[in-house]
């Protein structure tokens, strides 16, 4: 059963989970401009690829960076906070006309868009319990699993129209608009963490020492190393 809340709020709630969206649209929608990337920023190939390889390092560092803070400050400033990180990040990449400014830009983008896949998530767990709690996170897995599809064929339509910064651009305005409606986002987190910042994330050992943590980032490497 879900938490005592009002129908419409809960609506207003999941509509901002939909951002959960950001990364595969972040990593998927400048793919089509990787070959004019390599020859307009007068690079390789693997330079390039590297602006996919630190994206994903600090999407996944700035997941734990950003859980315990949401736990201690609230969903909402951490949300704002994190959407305008992603703005600045992705401003930064449409102005980047050489590619470790454009490297430096998507690890700022990759750390802000990471609090927007904590906060939403968290946001599922304050609002609902049980069934209803599944079928939001399963609504969540689809927009992730249904963004990389589209993602690329948005970025072929705009290279079309425009060049590889509009891309970037696209993303600073979607960023925006989804910071603007935070803004009206109501706070969900009732009971906050009393400890200090360093306590909330020392709270992290706790994952740390979980037997399934270990076998999940075993068969992770591996997956990598394959």
């Amino acid at each position: 059963m879900p938490k005592n809340q009002t129908y419409c709020c809960k609506f207003n709630h999941q509509r901002s989970t939909r951002p959960s969206a950001f990364p595969p649209l972040t990593t998927d929608l400048y793919l089509p401009a990787l070959p004019t990337m390599v020859e307009k920023l007068n690079t390789n190939q693997a330079m390039v690829n590297l602006t996919l390889s630190v994206y994903f390092a600090a999407y996944a560092i700035g997941l734990l960076f950003w859980g315990p803070l949401s736990e201690k400050f609230g969903r909402k400033p951490i949300l704002l906070m994190g959407l305008g990180i992603y703005v600045i990040g992705s401003v930064l990449c449409a102005l980047s006309n050489f590619v470790e400014m454009l490297i430096g830009a998507r690890l700022l983008q990759a750390f802000g868009g990471s609090a927007v896949t904590v906060v939403a998530t968290a946001i599922v767990k304050d609002l609902y319990d049980g069934r209803e709690r599944e079928k939001i996170i399963a609504t969540i897995m689809s927009l992730v699993i249904i963004a990389p599809m589209v993602a690329p064929v948005l970025g072929a339509l705009l290279l079309k129209i425009a060049n590889w910064h509009m891309m970037f651009a696209a993303l600073a305005v979607f960023g925006s608009v989804a910071m603007l409606f935070t803004f009206f986002y109501r706070e969900t987190l009732h009971t906050r963490y009393a400890g200090s910042v360093f306590q909330s994330w020392g709270r992290l050992a706790v994952v740390v020492k979980n037997p399934p943590f270990y076998r999940y980032w075993l068969f992770l490497l591996l997956c990598l190393w394959r």
